[in-house]
């Protein structure tokens, strides 16, 4: 098996971290599971092989202790990664035996420390570094931010949708994020513990989602009500009548008073939006379609009713 690093990522020594960075998102889609279902196994170990590449080069600090030895930092001496563990000082190969200076870390960060800067130099002796882990306090993950667009319908009634977060080794995860009923556009759902991964036994950051929401063909809304406009027949508003409607708790019955016009707005308590006080309205307003063809006998009929309207139509309207 391929233990080069540098191949393994397709990239030279000599390639910048942004390189790097590059290279690792072009190999982790590549060889990710999900886009190798004709051989999930074989792609699982290459996408494993490319993820603990990346995450030596990717570091600096790792990256130059790699460069400098041939293994990676969690291979050297006798602690295979996890402190204490301990690392020889002086001519030969780290971990090589026979050697009097021979030092004990507590954990792998105290050993890159080493290489990053602290080293023995500032006349510290190799003594400084013995147990330097001791008392490390832990650090918090990060919390990840997301944006959620929802259905009209599921804003208002809740439930339950599945979303893919991206996850900065570049494989994704599918998490299910329960809706609250009546959650308003730009509001944040939080799901602690999963965000991004604490260090020296940190807690895991939290998932921060914003929800949009997408808008509805026929309804809106202005909390905690609802608005709707409903289609009726010229005779159902000249004659009034009773009509279903559609509404969150399922088909209400409407009364349309006789003589109704487009103007009309009629209100049905309790159908709108439900909240910790209690539920909104559901407020209708009417809207008048005439017949797109007309029989001469009703085109008569219309004409005689219309010949002397009884009531001005257009006194109000005014330019000034």
């Amino acid at each position: 098996m391929n233990n080069d690093y540098y191949k393994i990522l397709e990239v030279p020594k000599t390639a910048t971290q942004e390189e790097i960075q590059k290279a690792y998102r072009k190999l982790a889609r590549k060889h990710h599971p999900d886009m190798n279902q004709n051989d999930p196994k074989g792609a699982k170990e290459k996408f494993q092989r490319v993820q603990e590449a990346f995450d030596v080069l990717g570091n600096p600090e790792k990256r130059k202790i790699y460069d400098q030895f041939g293994v990676p930092p969690d291979q050297m001496g006798s602690g295979g990664g996890q402190g204490p563990f301990q690392w020889s000082f002086g001519g030969g190969s780290p971990g090589a035996r026979g050697h009097s200076n021979q030092f004990n870390f507590d954990n792998l960060d105290d050993l890159i420390k080493m290489f990053s800067g602290g080293g023995f130099g500032n006349n510290q002796s190799p003594d400084d570094f013995v147990n330097v882990g001791a008392g490390r306090r832990p650090i918090r993950g990060s919390d990840v931010e997301q944006n959620l667009t929802i259905p009209f319908v599921m804003a208002v009634e809740g439930g339950k949708i599945d979303m893919k977060i991206r996850r900065s080794t570049g494989s994704n995860e599918t998490v299910t994020v329960k809706i609250p009923a009546g959650i308003a556009d730009g509001k944040k759902i939080r799901l602690n513990g999963l965000g991004n991964a604490g260090q020296f036994g940190g807690k895991t950051g939290n998932l921060l989602i914003t929800v949009h929401i997408e808008e509805h063909p026929f309804f809106r809304r202005k909390d905690p009500h609802l608005y709707v406009k409903i289609p009726v027949t010229l005779k159902e508003a000249v004659f009034g009548a009773k009509i279903d409607i559609p509404a969150p708790k399922g088909n209400v019955t409407l009364t349309i008073p006789a003589g109704s016009g487009s103007d009309t707005k009629l209100r049905v308590r309790g159908c709108g939006i439900a909240s910790k006080e209690g539920s909104g309205d559901l407020f209708a307003e009417l809207s008048v379609v005439l017949p797109k063809k007309w029989t001469t006998a009703e085109k008569e009929l219309l004409q005689k009713i219309t010949s002397e309207p009884s009531e001005p139509v257009r006194n109000d309207l005014q330019w000034k």
